[in-house]
């Protein structure tokens, strides 16, 4: 079901004219007065549902005013409780149940009037949160946070990613009656722009994305963000694909991959977020414009080190030094028997190494082997490191950088 998720304000009402009406303008072309621009937003998207949070000194008077106005059985006797009860913020659930059989006559869609309250608290703020969860358990909708206190507006901006996260719900656009912006001269005097507030989505998106990433190492969440702003569909889905690459570390698929998009942002221009985040992109892909696959693999494990991924930095720290061993040699790092081989050699010769070298590639060995099998090493020095989640960290950092810097 497609659901309106609308605030009521306190409005301003005057004795002689009642409530401040606008004429809105929306992005299509339509232009709708109103003193409630919930109502008028419902007639331009057509929702089935539409959900009207107000708290109990919100105008809720004006619903029965306006569609009054506009041909709605007259309520006055209602009315005038409501406006009574709402200057002394004393609106009780008792008088909206009448009210929301008139609006649901009017709109002819399912409608839900919820008190809430004033948000002066994380308390307050929290319960919020779930009445919106629970008048929305299912489908998409589209949050208007024209009205209520202006925090009520960054509470109803929060509440879009609560409801995607919570009740899987989608989120279509974001909604706000600019009525400050209105002009008072010039082809558009009198007219309030109706903006869609998706680009402030985007950038909280774009910065979601962003930490997402650096949690997981999964190009694959910039997808549908960079398609959604321009770039070609086969392009965003080889970021899916070098995830699934680089999970099975095959590093030169990964790698091919993350410069078929590389190429591609260069060359597209990205709407929206998007064009912003692009430099903060290409730096999370730029390891992969280096052929090198060695200082790839290195690359890759200090950034799973970061994200303390600790089984895939030591895997990959421990790779590393077997490519560059492979290249010393001038053997191919790509290919397995080869590898295995230079393996094999390097650990009979162990003897002949330096003795940070050898310790640091027992170490790595050690730790590599006891997270990748899940079983407890023997060595009692490796069984205290692997007890120490800072020792860990540190031990592991120290063994890939000697290994693969020298």
């Amino acid at each position: 079901m497609h659901s309106l998720i609308t605030f009521l304000g306190r409005g301003h009402y005057r004795d002689t004219v009642g409530y401040r009406t606008a004429r809105y303008a929306f992005p299509g072309g339509a232009v709708r007065e109103s003193p409630f621009f919930g109502l008028e937003l419902a007639n331009e998207l057509g929702p089935g549902r539409m959900v009207v949070l107000g708290t109990s000194g919100s105008m809720w008077s004006v619903l029965v005013e306006h569609l009054a106005r506009t041909g709605a059985p007259a309520h006055e006797h209602e009315r005038l409780a409501l406006l009574e009860a709402e200057s002394h913020y004393r609106v009780s659930p008792e008088q909206l149940a009448p009210l929301t059989a008139l609006v649901q006559e009017a709109t002819g869609m399912e409608v839900e009037l919820r008190l809430i309250p004033e948000a002066r608290d994380d308390r307050e703020q929290m319960r919020i949160l779930q009445d919106m969860a629970d008048s929305i358990p299912r489908g998409r909708v589209d949050l208007d946070l024209t009205h209520g206190f202006r925090h009520l507006g960054m509470l109803g901006f929060v509440s879009a990613y609560f409801l995607e996260a919570l009740r899987s719900v989608q989120v279509n656009h974001l909604w706000y009656g600019a009525l400050d912006m209105t002009p008072k001269e010039g082809p558009n005097a009198g007219l309030t722009p109706v903006l869609q507030l998706d680009g402030l989505d985007g950038v909280h998106r774009w910065i979601e994305a962003l930490t997402r990433f650096d949690a997981s190492g999964d190009y694959g969440v910039f997808a549908p963000l960079l398609e959604r702003d321009g770039l070609a569909s086969d392009k965003a889905k080889a970021l899916a694909d070098a995830h699934f690459h680089q999970t099975t570390l095959n590093i030169p698929a990964t790698r091919q991959r993350l410069m078929t998009v590389l190429k591609a942002l260069e060359i597209t221009e990205l709407a929206g977020a998007s064009g912003l985040f692009r430099d903060k992109l290409i730096e999370r892909l730029s390891w992969a414009r280096t052929p090198d696959l060695g200082s790839n693999q290195r690359t890759l494990a200090l950034r799973a080190l970061n994200r303390r991924d600790y089984p895939r930095a030591a895997i990959f720290g421990f790779e590393a030094f077997l490519t560059s061993l492979c290249l010393e040699q001038g053997q191919t790092p790509t290919d397995y028997k080869t590898r295995e081989r230079v393996r094999e050699a390097f650990s009979e010769g162990l003897g002949e190494e330096a003795d940070w070298k050898r310790q640091a590639w027992q170490l790595l060995r050690q730790l590599r082997n006891a997270m990748a099998h899940g079983t407890p090493p023997k060595n009692p020095h490796v069984q205290r490191i692997m007890h120490n989640p800072d020792r860990l960290h540190r031990e592991l950092e120290t063994a890939i950088n000697r290994l693969n810097n020298s």
